[in-house]
């Protein structure tokens, strides 16, 4: 099956859409940063993480990803995460930073976040439920992610202060 429309030709393979002639994206100028991922568990660790990363050589070159800790959105809630990340961004506004409240593998907690207005989420539910969760993110704007990265966790270290520096050297 082919379909033309305005110099775009789709074309249908299977369940895929394949796009021929359709514009490529271009990096933004944030693509160039580095980020980096740091799971915190309150807002002395958010607030000693964004503190690091503006004191690092390379504080203009970093995306500062601060992720909650496993499945935070079930049991400490998204009021929580999405005080947090308020606070933080207005705080160190000269700072790049994402903010992802983990989901874990349940979509109302998901679909709560984004009730919620939290604009990044992780969900590790299968990917037929991750794609449903996805699409209603569109229509907020909202980040959702399906992979869990490895990261510092700042729960490991009794002060956070000691190992930070070195985490963003």
């Amino acid at each position: 099956m082919l379909v033309a429309r305005a110099s775009t030709t789709l074309v249908r393979t299977c369940r895929i859409w394949h796009t021929d002639g359709m514009p490529k994206k271009t990096k933004s100028k944030s693509s160039k940063k580095k980020v980096q991922r740091i799971v915190i568990h309150g807002i002395d660790h958010a607030r000693a993480a964004c503190q690091a990363a503006l004191s690092s050589d390379s504080a203009a070159h970093i995306t500062l990803e601060l992720w909650s800790a496993r499945s935070a959105a079930g049991s400490l809630g998204p009021g929580w995460f999405g005080n947090i990340a308020e606070i933080v961004q207005k705080e160190f506004p000269d700072l790049a930073i994402i903010c992802v409240l983990d989901c874990g593998d349940a979509p109302g907690n998901a679909l709560a976040a984004l009730r919620h207005g939290i604009n990044c989420i992780y969900i590790s539910a299968p990917s037929a439920v991750a794609d449903k969760i996805r699409a209603i993110a569109l229509k907020t704007k909202a980040d959702v992610r399906t992979r869990r990265p490895s990261m510092l966790d700042l729960m490991d270290y009794s002060d956070p202060s000691d190992i930070l520096p070195a985490h963003f050297s």
